[in-house]
């Protein structure tokens, strides 16, 4: 894939983003999103993890796999790392080999023991705060190119500005309430993938992306297709 091509295919990823109804649980759809969209063209990148507080705690709200997930859930056992730290100063954090990294000794030793030897970890902004951190980890040492990390900025400042958006939808509810009751709507969006997967024969992307577009053309929340779809088997249709 040469650079316009990859510059074109991401710019119209980025627009089917934006263009997705932001709501109290289609922000936490549009960030799961952007992980997967980071996993797929950031060079080097083998795995994504957006992380945020939810009551005062660090959670993985998205991830591209579970094995990002599993990183994150190290720093928050360890109480220390670079998705933390990226957090707390508003700093982007890039670890080259975490065989010779210094920094967060007790997370680097069993992440390391887990496979990453080397990651990025970009703060997350929105109303005017750090929110979380999107953090990208590779199993091979010095993975990421500065054009990489410049890219995963990209998606990173995306992250935020969904996050800006819907909460500029809800002003009666902060960022993490929003995130709360995301969470909540996972589990019906995700009964819905498994019943159009066995109805339709498709993979786990494909049925998001059916009840995604349903949910654009009928300008209805994300959730509100998904429990449709577990109600009636079938996806909701324009009357």
């Amino acid at each position: 894939m040469g650079d316009m091509e990859l510059s074109q295919d991401l710019v119209r990823e980025l627009t089917t983003l934006t263009g997705m109804v932001l709501g109290q649980e289609d922000l936490l759809s549009t960030l799961e999103e952007v992980s997967k969209l980071a996993a797929r063209v950031v060079p080097g990148t083998d795995a994504v993890s957006i992380m945020t507080f939810q009551d005062g705690r660090p959670t993985a709200v998205a991830y591209s796999d579970t094995w990002a997930k599993e990183l994150d859930e190290l720093q928050f056992v360890e109480r220390e790392g670079p998705c933390l730290d990226a957090t707390r100063t508003g700093n982007l954090f890039r670890v080259r080999d975490l065989a010779e990294e210094t920094r967060w000794p007790a997370y680097v030793e069993r992440a390391a023991a887990a496979g990453a030897r080397s990651s990025v970890s970009i703060p997350l902004h929105a109303e005017g705060a750090n929110f979380g951190a999107m953090n990208l980890y590779a199993r091979k040492p010095d993975a990421f190119s500065s054009e990489a990390v410049a890219l995963a900025e990209i998606l990173a400042a995306h992250a935020g500005q969904a996050s800006q958006v819907a909460a500029a939808f809800f002003r009666h509810r902060d960022l993490a309430d929003q995130l709360r009751e995301a969470m909540r709507s996972r589990a019906v969006i995700e009964q819905a993938k498994g019943v159009l997967m066995s109805q339709r024969k498709v993979t786990p992307d494909d049925a998001f992306v059916l009840m995604r577009d349903a949910s654009q053309h009928l300008n209805v929340k994300l959730r509100v297709v998904a429990q449709h779809v577990v109600d009636t088997g079938e996806l909701p249709s324009r009357r």
